[in-house]
């Protein structure tokens, strides 16, 4: 749906001239407010079946047939929802932040189950303004 180009303007600017840029050397603009939160929707769909399924990377629910071809994977019509809705550099980054954000959870817990309660509350803390930041940029 959107996503940034490519800021070394000398290469675009004159593959843009010649018309023959590729799609991604061509500069989009910024996704409006609505395009984000239809990003941060399919994505928050995405990541509630990833979790209602057990997977904990974004990805490893597609399953392949010996040929190659996908077949029948947990979370198809949801992650085709947030590849539509979502720019790639997004996709990325939204699948790094849940995999470090499961791992922290699971940092803490550990603490907790062995008893190292400061661990566990230095571990709490972290990513804490993140996710302020972010419930307050979907407003």
């Amino acid at each position: 749906m959107f996503g940034f180009g490519s800021s070394s303007s000398s290469s675009s600017s004159s593959s843009l001239a010649s018309g023959s840029a590729d799609e991604s050397t061509i500069e989009r603009p910024a996704p409006t407010r609505e395009e984000r939160k239809a990003c941060w929707g399919s994505r928050d769909l995405y990541f509630g079946c990833l979790d209602k399924n057990k997977v904990l990377q974004a990805g490893d629910e597609i399953q392949k047939d010996g040929k190659g071809n996908e077949k029948s994977p947990v979370c198809g019509g949801e992650r085709e929802l947030y590849e539509r809705d979502c720019g790639k550099a997004w996709i990325d980054y939204f699948n790094k932040r849940r995999t470090l954000e499961l791992r922290r959870l699971a940092t803490i817990e550990a603490a907790e189950k062995s008893g190292n309660r400061d661990a566990a509350a230095a571990w709490k803390g972290v990513g804490a303004g993140q996710a302020q930041a972010q419930a307050q940029a979907r407003r």
